[in-house]
């Protein structure tokens, strides 16, 4: 016991306690996302499949992110007041019946469909809220400058993980194997069920020094007066716009307006040389980070690699739309390098902004990521709808290279803040004493 404590305490500064609530609390937010975004694979596949819908399907998939983005500031001044648990377990609770619902959800009329689906993607945007502001402060209570970006890329990891597996095991279940969308409803609300009951019995709070009664807008305030957050934004939104862009487009991007049955091995081999070097740079580069205390250049190579693949993948479109499998196969090398280097972004950026906040009040300032997050997937889809409408496969190149530039260039005017020995604190509000462990 004493060995495996002096080894956590040597490599990341963590206690068994820690350890053992870190490793429960990813675990059930990777089986939460990976059952929540198969749902969304299957509203993708089955609401709007056409072309000519794609600005009306933007619009009913900006229900998630608008609802997300009201409501996580409340989440998050809960987390700072009354701990982050309970509001965890609502978010897995509220995602669960989300998913179950949906499959009520399909084979409605088409004129009552698209409403009563907007219902249940604004229950998934809940979710959402409460469980970045929970999740990430949580996170943050057992992180130091000495580890944060490493804990920052695990979440990452197992986040992307979530969201590669369960939307990736939608989109095959029903372009490729053909299976029926409301048995892949059912198995994400299983699995979504699954992470509430570990989140009720296997996460426990870890000590925090709850935020001063200042009200719901004082927190608020107090967060957006950090101008290193408001340079922030500029940053993060381009990327999840690109994201939200790709979530909700994805059927058109590979399979093309026609769809039908895809050569899945080529795509599977694609998938894995994109994730399996993007994962091991999430945690190689999130060590780099923290003994360098440097965030700024790992965001910047990061983004650059994402403009690689956004070139990669623009060359690799066809004209009537979907993506050359068979030439992005031969481009397996370079997609591999340039994941790498895409890898570097996500651990750098979650842990800046972990750098510059007031630890008594994170569970409000991490719920800036939620709003970040929303935003971005209120742009992408919508954008995205309107040009992929107006002009096909072309809007792929022209969005992607577009957001990247204007995320870049706002990286240049971020401050290296974990240089300095503690984190920005913009409020009169007093940073929290160090954090004892049970």
């Amino acid at each position: 016991m004493e060995r495996q404590r002096a080894f956590w305490l040597r490599t990341l500064g963590l206690t068994p306690f820690d350890v053992r609530n870190l490793l429960a609390l990813y675990f059930a937010t990777f089986i939460m996302r990976a059952a929540a975004f198969a749902g969304v694979a299957v509203m993708q596949h089955v609401v709007f499949p056409d072309r000519a819908d794609a600005l009306w399907k933007g619009l009913l998939f900006a229900v998630y992110p608008v609802a997300e983005i009201t409501t996580v500031g409340y989440f998050g001044t809960l987390c700072d007041r009354s701990g982050r648990k309970r509001i965890l377990v609502f978010a897995h609770l509220i995602t669960a019946a989300a998913v179950f619902l949906f499959i009520v959800g399909i084979g409605l009329p088409a004129n009552v469909e698209p409403y009563v689906i907007a219902v249940f993607f604004a229950m998934f945007g809940l979710g959402a809220a409460a469980k970045v502001a929970s999740t990430l402060a949580m996170v943050n209570d057992h992180s130091s400058l000495e580890n944060r970006a490493q804990l920052m890329a695990v979440f990452d990891l197992v986040t992307f993980g979530g969201l590669v597996g369960g939307f990736g095991f939608g989109f095959l279940a029903m372009n490729a194997w053909g299976w029926d969308p409301a048995f892949v409803l059912l198995l994400g609300g299983i699995g979504v069920t699954l992470s509430v009951i570990m989140i009720q019995f296997l996460v426990s709070d870890a000590k925090f020094t709850p935020a001063p009664p200042i009200g719901a807008l004082g927190l608020l305030k107090v967060v957006f007066r950090n101008r290193d957050i408001i340079r922030l934004l500029p940053v993060y939104i381009p990327v999840v716009a690109l994201y939200g862009y790709v979530l909700t487009f994805t059927d058109q991007l590979i399979a093309g307006q026609a769809g039908g049955r895809l050569l899945t091995s080529h795509l599977i081999a694609i998938v894995l040389a994109f994730g399996i070097p993007l994962a091991l740079s999430l945690g190689i580069s999130g060590r780099w980070s923290d003994k360098s205390r440097l965030r700024k250049p790992f965001m910047l190579l990061g983004l650059t690699c994402f403009g690689g693949l956004a070139i990669l993948f623009s060359l690799a479109t066809q004209p009537g739309g979907g993506m050359d499998l068979g030439l992005l196969y031969g481009w397996i090398p370079f997609i591999v390098l340039l994941a790498a280097g895409a890898g570097t972004f996500p651990p750098a950026a979650l842990a800046y902004l972990g750098d510059i906040i007031d630890r008594s009040v994170s569970g409000t300032s991490f719920g800036i990521y939620s709003i970040i997050f929303g935003s971005g997937l209120i742009v992408g889809p919508i954008l995205g709808g309107g040009l992929t409408q107006a002009l096909g496969p072309l809007a792929f190149a022209i969005i992607s290279l577009t957001l990247i530039a204007i995320s870049g260039t706002a990286v240049l005017f971020l401050r290296e803040s974990a240089r300095s020995s503690t984190a920005a604190s913009p409020s009169a509000i007093p940073s929290d004493p160090p954090q004892s462990r049970p």
